[in-house]
């Protein structure tokens, strides 16, 4: 990555993370490349979303390292990361539910603000247009999503699949270089999850790159341009969605069987 000529965004070479004695991430290379959708995928205990959180900041690296635009990114703290254009969703939603879907939104956008405390508390000129741009975005973001419809809904009462988007919505606002997404799909019906690969789809062509955690397979073979998929830790495979369709290793660790029996399936 550190080539001029690299087309490599992110770059995880040999990362590994330990738990006490386990090895959770074990010497894992990937690399995410600029303007595509890239895929984590693998049986629960992987090491995805563990993959994911060392990639945001939220774990240190046991080993390895980690670099994006050239850049070595180990030391550099979770709100670092985000300013230099690294953004991230949860597997599990978080959101503050008695805040409005704008309000949530505008969460997203914290780390690049210019108005300081004084500024905000005296509301001076350049804080209000501040302010209103902040709030055209936000209200962009929630469009690009699908709720702008929903901007002064409170985050707690809108329906499960509509918190997944505005979550996404607080992740986009600020176009970072990198949204890692951690499984945007679960919990969602064929309907939402279609909706969903067309967003991430829509994400890549508003210039964002992306790494998508997601069991949903469905979701993962429409958007994914590269896979890399884990078991116990370490990488088991990487190549196209089709490659990964039919790879014989990747259908035996999802399926416990080997891909030449009857009822086997990628």
């Amino acid at each position: 990555m550190s080539d001029a000529g690299s087309d490599a965004l992110l770059e995880a070479s040999g990362v590994t993370r330990l738990f006490g004695g386990v090895r959770a991430v074990d010497d894992v290379d990937f690399k995410l490349r600029r303007g595509t959708v890239h895929g984590l995928i693998g049986p629960n205990g992987a090491g995805k979303t563990t993959l994911l959180n060392v990639i945001a900041g939220a774990l240190a690296l046991s080993g390895g390292a980690l670099r994006f635009c050239g850049h070595d990114m180990a030391r550099r703290s979770s709100a670092e990361r985000a300013r230099m254009g690294v953004r991230r969703t949860f597997q599990n939603v978080k959101l503050f539910a008695d805040m409005t879907a704008v309000d949530n939104v505008a969460v997203g956008l914290h780390a690049s603000t210019r108005c300081g405390f004084f500024g905000a508390v005296l509301r001076t000129p350049r804080c209000s247009r501040e302010e209103h741009s902040i709030r055209e975005r936000c209200i962009e973001a929630l469009r690009f999503v699908g709720l702008d419809g929903r901007a002064q809904t409170r985050a707690g009462a809108l329906p499960y699949g509509h918190r997944r988007l505005l979550e996404i919505a607080r992740a986009v606002v600020a176009m970072p270089l990198v949204i890692l997404l951690d499984e945007p799909a679960a919990g969602l019906n064929e309907i939402e999850a279609r909706h969903i690969s067309q967003l991430i789809s829509s994400i890549r062509d508003a210039g964002m790159s992306v790494v998508l955690v997601e069991h949903h397979m469905d979701v993962v073979m429409q958007v994914c341009d590269e896979v890399t998929v884990l078991n116990h830790g370490r990488r088991l495979a990487s190549g196209t969605p089709a490659q990964i369709r039919g790879n014989p290793e990747v259908i035996e660790a999802y399926l416990g069987r080997p891909a030449d029996t009857p009822d086997a399936r990628a």
